[in-house]
């Protein structure tokens, strides 16, 4: 019975790591590699949800969790003040269903949705041969978040200035 409680905690304490711009996905595969469990939500299958930010959670109740700072691709633990931000197991499972959805979702035969790849045309001069994600659609423009020194920034521009990749 002991033993169920002492799961109980771990369940739920989940933490959130900031991670190096785009090494999300190393950062996960570092933090698997030392036995925590970590969580990297994606939009499609390659693009991170929540940019340069992922949760993971220790396997043990004994782990701690401050080899996590100095772990490849992770710049720091999100912390309040003194307390690392701990996220409810909840929230996790609500993005998990999310991201689930997503990938679920079949997209309409040639019509640009919210977390799409897509590529800028030669024809907008101004960001030609970019990718970027979509964020919103309507029919005739499209933002888009795209890489900018290195931010995701939205972009407004015409849907006909897009394809999808």
């Amino acid at each position: 019975m002991h033993q169920e409680t002492v799961e109980a905690v771990v369940d739920e304490r989940w933490y959130l790591a900031y991670t190096a711009p785009r090494r999300e996905a190393m950062a996960c595969e570092h933090l698997e590699r030392q036995a925590y469990e970590a969580y990297l939500p994606l939009f499609g299958r390659i693009e991170p949800m929540f940019p340069r930010y992922l949760f993971f959670r220790p396997s043990s109740p004994a782990q701690s969790i401050a080899p996590v700072r100095s772990t490849r691709g992770i710049q720091a633990v999100v912390r309040f003040g003194c307390l690392y931000a701990r996220v409810p197991q909840a929230l996790v499972d609500a993005v998990r269903q999310q991201e689930a959805r997503l990938k679920n979702r079949a997209p309409e035969h040639g019509r640009i949705q919210a977390g799409q790849r897509i590529r800028v045309k030669q024809d907008a001069p101004a960001f030609a041969g970019l990718e970027g994600l979509v964020h919103s659609s309507a029919d005739q423009r499209v933002v888009v978040l795209m890489e900018i020194l290195g931010r995701q920034t939205p972009v407004r521009m015409r849907i006909d200035s897009v394809e999808i990749v």
